[in-house]
């Protein structure tokens, strides 16, 4: 049998929470007009003490049709990792780009069942580029 070998450096997940959730609709929803606009807005933001890193991922979602706000969301979960070990990453980018990787798909997972729910179908938020 292998022998588990234990990390010497890195970051753990402590946990990942939701900490807001909205989301609203119209009554009837359109999603055949190529004149719809959908905006998905994703800001991170880092909060750093001493080993523990607390990172933030808001997500501003739109559609909008004819100037008349279709589907909204706005979501936000937090993420707290902690750094054990000598890791080589800095903490703040570390958070900015690897702990918002780590927490977005659980936001795209909320926003579609958000949208199921509410009857509207499957709505994906496209990936986001967390290194710019």
């Amino acid at each position: 049998m292998e022998e588990k070998k234990e990390l010497e450096s890195g970051f753990r997940i402590q946990n990942i929470l939701l900490i807001e959730s909205s989301f609203s609709r119209i009554l009837t929803v359109i999603f055949d007009n190529p004149d719809i606009k959908q905006e998905a807005n994703v800001e991170v933001n880092v909060s750093i003490n001493e080993n523990i890193v607390s990172v933030t991922v808001n997500l501003l979602y739109k559609q909008v049709l004819n100037e008349i706000e279709q589907v909204s969301a706005k979501i936000s979960m937090i993420g707290v990792f902690e750094k054990f070990g000598d890791s080589p990453l800095n903490l703040e980018q570390f958070g900015k780009v690897n702990g918002a990787a780590m927490i977005y798909p659980y936001i795209r997972e909320h926003f579609t069942n958000l949208a199921v729910k509410a009857g509207i179908g499957l709505i994906f938020l496209p990936p986001v580029n967390l290194t710019k």
